[in-house]
């Protein structure tokens, strides 16, 4: 009697043990959504002289998840080619926003630097730049 309640605990725990690791893998499973193909230029014209509406072309490129990085030239060619304004206008605020998130990517990185700490060698730390103001025709320094 006494080897059959380690045999029923251990037979649980292992049952507890699948069906944990089911749910485990099966949330992950659901977590993977195929990546959206991206919406080229060449079918975003196809779509607009099919007779899409600017709507749905709109729709179609916030499906796709694209993002256009896109000349002024290769605007006006779409233009000439029947993407409506709407449309244009809405690739173009796109990639003012990922101007702009690559700006501030870009600023933060350039906002702090790798020193040797405050205590000499062998304590390193990432830190704010120190950086300086002109107030009043005079150099104030500051740093962190």
């Amino acid at each position: 009697m006494k080897h059959s309640l380690p045999a029923k605990i251990l037979s649980r725990f292992a049952c507890l043990a699948v069906v944990c690791s089911g749910l485990v893998l099966t949330g992950c499973a659901s977590l993977m959504e195929p990546e959206p193909e991206p919406l080229t230029l060449e079918k975003l014209v196809e779509l607009a002289k099919s007779g899409k509406d600017a709507q749905t072309l709109i729709q179609e490129i916030q499906n796709s998840r694209t993002i256009y990085d896109v000349t002024a030239s290769q605007y006006a060619k779409l233009s000439r080619d029947g993407v409506p304004d709407a449309v244009i206008d809405f690739m173009q605020q796109g990639q003012l926003k990922m101007a702009e998130r690559m700006g501030r990517r870009e600023a933060m990185q350039d906002a702090w630097f790798w020193s040797r700490g405050y205590w000499g060698w062998g304590y390193s730390t990432w830190a704010p730049r120190p950086y300086g103001v002109w107030v009043g025709g005079r150099y104030y320094k500051r740093s962190f």
